[in-house]
């Protein structure tokens, strides 16, 4: 999930865009960093530590795929010369 600092800069560049939050002060602060979090927890975004692992992750099956696919090829010419002898 993404961080709680991600959301204080968010709010603190909303809220010196937005005239009347600034008015409101911390109470308005915090319920748009409620709001913020809420709907970005319903994104399901992942950081990007987690990408990151998600990615190596991906690279390695990709790695693994390959190298089993050669195993196959070659256990499968192996079969067809037992086959032939």
């Amino acid at each position: 999930m993404i961080n709680k600092q991600f959301f204080e800069d968010l709010t603190q560049q909303l809220t010196r865009l937005l005239p009347q939050a600034e008015a409101a002060g911390e109470e308005a602060r915090k319920a748009m960093a409620a709001m913020l979090q809420k709907a970005f927890a319903s994104l399901d975004l992942l950081t990007r530590e987690e990408f990151a692992a998600q990615s190596a992750a991906l690279a390695r099956a990709e790695e693994r795929l390959a190298h089993l696919e050669q195993e196959m090829t070659r256990l499968e010419a192996l079969v067809k010369e037992q086959g032939k002898a």
